[in-house]
């Protein structure tokens, strides 16, 4: 008789445990004041010489499939008609196979010197999220959060 009031027990945490781990993810997005991310028509992704994931071409085709013309590679490659810059920090760990825990993104205008836009990614280590479905939610929450208030 305990066995069954252990198993239907187990059954209905199960559910329980599994939303509270697939909840931990995290996206978020920072875009500054009197910044409008849709004037941006032109964006480089510069890309990281230890890219061994392909984010810069995940970043490139979530930016082409919004109608933004791009391309990616180091900065001394960069066309000169680029109005912006995203830059990327990505970082995984091992537990028989790789697993992204964290990705930030970082907007910047060719003419500022500073970040006009930042998105961020961080899941558990038992969350496996398929790098190019993050890439786009962090690509959707960039183009689709409205710019923080100014502080007066």
């Amino acid at each position: 008789m305990k066995s069954v009031a252990l198993k239907s027990l187990l059954a209905a945490l199960l559910p329980i445990l599994a939303l509270a781990i697939a909840g931990c993810a995290s996206y978020s997005a920072n875009i500054k004041p009197d910044a409008t991310l849709s004037k941006y028509q032109r964006i480089w992704v510069k890309t990281n010489m230890d890219d061994n994931h392909g984010i810069a071409k995940y970043i490139t085709d979530a930016l082409h499939a919004r109608g933004i013309e791009t391309g990616s590679g180091p900065l001394t490659m960069m066309p000169y008609k680029m109005q912006a810059v995203i830059s990327y920090r990505d970082d995984w760990t091992w537990d028989f196979k790789d697993h992204m825990t964290s990705l930030v993104l970082s907007m910047q205008d060719n003419k500022i010197d500073y970040p006009i836009a930042t998105a961020t990614y961080s899941g558990p280590i038992a969350l496996t999220a398929e790098p190019r479905d993050v890439v786009e939610k962090l690509m959707t929450k960039l183009f689709t959060t409205p710019p923080a208030k100014k502080q007066e």
